[in-house]
């Protein structure tokens, strides 16, 4: 399922979603959202391979959004909001 960046409503059950940014690890190919990387005074640590993440690293990259609903478990990718890139 796809929503846009600007709905913020379940398509599901009309609850309020939740977004997350959808990163890259490059180094071993991880993809998958922040709120899987350990956040650390420095940026993250990886759930995958445990490396650190500085910020602004080039070896991690934001690929897209997710989003969850909190009341029915429902994900989903987000699509852009109109007229953005």
């Amino acid at each position: 399922m796809q929503i846009s960046a600007d709905e913020t409503m379940c398509p599901v059950c009309r609850n309020r979603l939740a977004f997350d940014r959808i990163l890259h690890h490059m180094i071993c190919a991880y993809v998958g959202p922040s709120s899987d990387f350990t956040e650390t005074g420095n940026g993250y640590v990886c759930p995958k391979c445990r490396r650190s993440i500085a910020s602004g690293d080039p070896a991690c990259e934001e690929v897209g959004t997710s989003a969850r609903c909190s009341a029915c478990g429902q994900e989903m990718v987000v699509s852009p909001a109109a007229g953005s890139i």
